[in-house]
């Protein structure tokens, strides 16, 4: 069987990292000229960055920091994040009794939680979450050998702020089973995605799980920027689960001691593409 990677940039991305570059600097600049000057220099970067085999997270991660350096907004996402994590527990709380305890249940409800981000109605979200989760891709089976065998570290390196209260059932699971369950966020703010201050924030760092650094704040995850802590970390576990598209986009090629685990909602057309399914599906892809 053909081993699955993200392929790369497509025309389509163009327009995406478009609307998130203008989103960014709405959010950031203080003045129409700061806010100009942002847009520029960011576009400049996209136009040099986007070429054929380049990775859309990476591109993002690259801009991103510009509009923030010349802004001086290290956080322009910081008062969405906040709206979408209230909306996020929320939904979570109606939406948990719906799902089950074992493994396979608790994998589809942090799923569920991937299909949240600030491009959608959460009204969608809670109709996605009522139907059920469904994925077309589901190696959860192989994935719930490799933790009952293992019991060793399982890393789940989060994504979207708002997951947070779908992904700690699983994290909790995956203690109680045994394993030394992590919960890996981003060093600094970058987009929507969970940080150190967010997890403060939900109220979620002094629970039983560890939720650490990885010492990065990049979209996915870049493991030529990551502390080397965390690497020997990633380099020892049994299991490391990469939530949302932006760690399939960084972390699919990659060569590794632990199994991946890809966890996501294929919400545009290159990712569903490169995973060979639909568009909106869900997947639970083992590498």
């Amino acid at each position: 069987m053909e081993e699955i990677v993200f392929g790369g940039v497509r025309e389509e991305c163009l327009s995406c990292l478009s609307r998130l570059i203008d989103k960014t600097v709405r959010l950031a600049a203080a003045s129409p000229e700061v806010e100009e000057r942002a847009r520029k220099e960011a576009f400049k970067i996209l136009e040099e960055q986007f070429k054929p085999g380049a990775i859309p997270a990476f591109i993002a991660t690259s801009f991103q920091e510009r509009i923030k350096d010349i802004t001086g907004n290290h956080d322009p996402f910081l008062e969405l994040k906040r709206k979408e994590m209230k909306i996020a527990r929320t939904l979570a709380e109606y939406l948990r009794p719906m799902y089950g305890d074992d493994m396979r249940e608790l994998f589809a409800f942090s799923a569920l939680g991937n299909a949240l981000d600030f491009f959608r109605d959460p009204e969608e979200l809670r109709k996605d979450g009522e139907k059920g989760v469904g994925f077309c891709i589901n190696d959860i089976m192989e994935a719930e050998s490799i933790v009952n065998d293992s019991g060793g570290i399982v890393l789940l390196l989060a994504d979207n702020a708002g997951e947070i209260y779908f992904d700690f059932p699983l994290l909790q699971y995956l203690q109680k089973k045994g394993c030394d369950a992590r919960y890996v966020v981003k060093e600094g703010p970058i987009q929507n995605d969970l940080t150190l201050d967010d997890v403060r924030w939900a109220g979620y760092d002094k629970t039983e799980i560890p939720v650490i650094s990885h010492g990065a704040s990049v979209v996915g995850l870049d493991l030529e920027k990551v502390n080397s802590d965390f690497r020997t970390l990633f380099n020892s576990a049994a299991l490391v689960i990469g939530k949302g598209m932006g760690h399939f986009e960084t972390m699919s090629h990659i060569e590794a001691n632990a199994r991946l685990l890809f966890l996501l909602k294929a919400k545009c057309g290159p990712v569903a593409m490169s995973l060979g399914v639909d568009k909106d599906c869900f997947a639970a892809l083992l590498k």
